[in-house]
Parts: C-alpha cells; sequence; structure tokens
C-alpha cells in the first residue's frame, strides 16, 4: 500500500514538473514575442495575450514547490523565469497600492486625457444623442489641458461639426482634426486633438499602412521647455461587431475563445504585423525627436506585445507608475484588455496621478493622467 502510494506521490510531482517546464517554455515564447516582430515570425505574438495568466501561473507553481511539495529547489524555474523575463511581466500589472494619487490641477500642471469615443454615440441605434451628451459633460468636468480623442467624427467635410464648438468653449485654444475613416457617405471618423496650450509644428504622418495616422505637434509647457506629442490610433484586429459577439456567447457558455478558428488566427496574426510596421516607423519617430515625447492614444495592443514594447521604447508607463491591478480600458472582450497608453519622458514630466474610470459611454475607458512640469 505504502509503495502504491509512494509511486502515485512521485507521479503526481513529476507531472507537476513537467507541466512546469512547459510552463517556463511558454513564458519564453512570451517573452520572445516582446522583442521578436510578427513581420518575421508569423503567430508568435499570439503569446502575448496570454501574459497575464502566465505570470500567475508561475506564481503559482513557485507558492506550490515551496510550500506544498519537498521539492522546493524546484521553484527555481518559475522564479528565474519571473526574473529573466522581468522587463516583459512587469508591464502587466499596477503595483501601486500605497502613495498619493494626485489629480488636482494646479500651476506648474498638466492633465492628459486619451479617449477612444467611439464616435460619440453614432453607432449607439436608441439614444445616441443622450450618450454624445453624457460624454461632452464628462470632458468639460475633467478639464484636460489636452484631450486626444481616437474615432471622433464629423459629418460632411465640416469638422467644426457637430461638437467641436462646443468643446472649444470649455476654454480650449485649438483644435485639430484629421479622419482615417469613413461610414457611409457622410461621416468622417479621425482623431481630434483639443488644447489649452498653444501647438506648432502640427503635422500629420502617414504609417504608409491603410488609413492609419500619427498626429504630432510640438507643446509649450514651460518656458523655454517644449515637448513633443505624438497621438496614435494603431491598426485594430478588425473584428466585427459578430465577431465580439461570437467570442462573448463563447465565453458565457464556458467554451473559451475559439483559437483554433483559422478565421481568428488569421485575424490576430495579421493585424500583429500590421501594428509591428507602424510601431517600427513610430519608433523612428520618437528616436528623432528634438524634444522629450509623450505619447498617447489606442495603440490596440497589450502590454508586454512587441508594438507596446517597441513604441514605448526608454519612455515610462503611466500605469505602470500610478495605475492598480491590470488597468483594463477596453469594456469588452475581455478584463485584461488595456490597450490604450501613455508614455512619457521622467525627465521632463513628473507624473502625480492616474484615473482610468470604468465607464461605458464608450468601448473604450478614458486614460487620465495629471503631470508636473519639471
Amino acid at each position: 500500500m505504502k509503495t502504491k502510494e509512494s509511486l502515485l506521490r512521485r507521479l503526481f510531482s513529476h507531472t507537476i514538473l513537467i507541466l512546469n517546464l512547459l510552463l517556463v517554455l511558454w513564458s519564453a515564447l512570451c517573452y520572445t514575442a516582446a522583442y521578436v516582430s510578427p513581420v518575421k515570425v508569423k503567430y508568435l505574438a499570439i503569446t502575448n495575450l496570454t501574459l497575464p495568466f502566465v505570470i500567475a501561473a508561475n506564481i503559482c507553481f513557485i507558492f506550490f514547490w515551496l510550500l506544498f511539495s519537498n521539492k522546493k529547489l524546484r521553484s527555481i524555474c518559475s522564479i528565474l523565469t519571473l526574473v529573466l523575463g522581468y522587463k516583459v511581466f512587469i508591464t502587466v500589472f499596477g503595483l501601486n497600492f500605497s502613495g498619493t494619487n494626485d489629480m488636482i490641477q494646479q500651476p506648474g500642471t498638466i492633465k492628459i486625457m486619451s479617449w477612444n469615443v467611439h464616435g460619440l454615440g453614432i453607432f449607439e441605434k436608441h439614444d445616441g444623442k443622450q450618450v454624445a451628451e453624457k460624454m461632452l459633460a464628462f470632458i468639460k468636468k475633467e478639464d484636460a489641458d489636452i484631450v486626444c480623442m481616437p474615432e471622433y467624427y464629423t459629418p460632411g467635410n465640416d469638422s467644426m461639426r457637430p461638437y467641436a464648438k462646443r468643446i472649444l468653449a470649455y476654454g480650449y485654444s485649438t483644435y485639430k482634426f484629421c479622419f482615417d475613416n469613413k461610414v457611409g457617405s457622410d461621416i468622417y471618423m479621425g482623431t481630434a486633438i483639443f488644447s489649452k496650450y498653444p501647438i506648432e509644428n502640427y503635422a500629420v504622418r502617414h504609417l504608409g499602412t491603410e488609413w492609419i495616422n500619427v498626429l504630432q505637434c510640438d507643446v509649450k509647457i514651460k518656458e523655454g521647455k517644449k515637448m513633443r506629442v505624438f497621438f496614435l490610433h494603431m491598426h485594430s484586429f478588425g473584428f466585427s461587431d459578430y465577431d465580439k459577439y461570437y467570442i462573448e456567447e463563447l465565453k458565457k457558455n464556458g467554451l473559451g475563445i475559439p483559437m483554433h478558428s483559422s478565421m481568428f488566427l488569421w485575424k490576430f496574426n495579421y493585424a500583429y504585423s500590421v501594428r509591428a510596421a507602424e510601431a517600427d516607423t513610430v519608433a523612428d519617430m520618437i528616436r528623432n525627436s528634438p524634444y522629450p515625447v509623450l505619447v498617447c492614444g489606442d495603440l490596440n495592443d497589450l502590454p508586454g506585445s512587441y508594438t507596446y514594447m517597441k513604441i514605448r521604447g526608454d519612455l515610462n508607463d503611466a500605469f505602470l507608475d500610478k495605475g492598480k491591478w491590470i488597468g483594463r480600458t477596453f469594456n469588452e472582450l475581455s478584463p485584461t484588455l488595456r490597450i490604450d497608453h501613455m508614455f512619457y519622458n521622467p525627465a521632463t514630466l513628473q507624473i502625480m496621478g492616474y484615473r482610468c474610470p470604468p465607464i461605458s459611454l464608450s468601448d473604450h475607458r478614458p486614460v487620465i493622467v495629471n503631470f508636473k512640469v519639471l
């Protein structure tokens, strides 16, 4: 009897070890995906979708070996995995559970908001006007110094309609709009910028992929000091409303996302490849900037991805400096989707506070950051 129990115990221990080693291998793939362009290696980038779960699983294995096994040295497998992959793994979770989170505006601070507004309610079937009014009220209340709004819309070719004049009346002196898509024949969708600071050298930089543009401008944030700001809305996964509905239904029924589906695999791989090429171009723009840089907008990619790592480079991530937990910014599909980001130069700006309120007026949540100008 003892022999049989001993055999089962060893079998269980070896099975857990094999699973742990397989996890280490998968973790290595996640780490590699952060630095190897999806253009060069197909489908590798898809491993990034599992990154939060990979981190959690490694932590579980560490605790298992240390607390429930006499093979404590085996915990080294996952410990080394987390240590060696630290630069990638640390991008996932905000660990700021103490300290201040100051969103108060005062002289010497600059408050920036990035919010994919999803057409300001035009996709709502019944209460689109009410949604727009609530979003405008939120923008007015937040009173950010600079607002970036991907998926802003204007009818026809008059960029002042329907809401620009109202938003300008909130105290903004500058408004810029660049359309990158059309809905039907009369709705122009694009990125809008509202700023209380005068901006210089405004430029639209086309990334060479479909309609994707980068809006660039220089902002005088202090006497004798300028900052170059890049506003991004990068290529999406291209999911239709039906695709999103299909995934949500599978999740509700406990079937998981159908990663075996060739359609989804193709869409993921194509989107990752396109964004990788865009990220390479944006990284060159950042590197060649004559001024310190701030980057904000909808990157459509997760922390630890090639796009995230390439564009962020040596910049600080506002969420990692002041955010908590996973920092979800996308309201659909998954609780782990943080695809809206704000990166900044810590030699120019000192972060005071970070907010990403869980409001559902758009499919994205606003990212709001308060900085002290150094």
